[in-house]
């Protein structure tokens, strides 16, 4: 299960990415997500892949849900890796809406 959650993580932040709902992001944060990206690619070579995850699920915390560009299908696998990481999507998205709003 633990190999399927990553790799739904690894492809909902692909997604995103290309949909750009990160664009917000800084370019520091931007370069850390695409190595944790980088490196769940070839997780076979760290040790610490459980710390990676949990860095590149923060990221995906601070996702633009409300991009124009966001598809249903990249939605609902963000929707999935959420549960599947056992985080509430709907708690993240009002965060998300609080930090709009200031």
């Amino acid at each position: 299960m633990k190999t399927r959650s990553c790799t739904l993580l690894v492809s909902a932040t692909g997604q995103l990415l290309q949909q750009h709902a990160f664009d917000h992001l800084s370019d520091e944060k931007l370069s850390r997500m695409n190595r944790c990206l980088h490196k769940l690619g070839n997780q076979q070579q760290y040790d610490d892949v459980r710390k990676i995850e949990h860095e590149l699920l923060n990221y995906c915390k601070e996702a633009n849900l409300y991009v124009e560009t966001a598809t249903p299908h990249a939605l609902q696998q963000w929707f999935a890796v959420m549960s599947s990481y056992g985080e509430s999507s709907m708690s993240v998205m009002g965060t998300h809406l609080q930090e709009e709003a200031e």
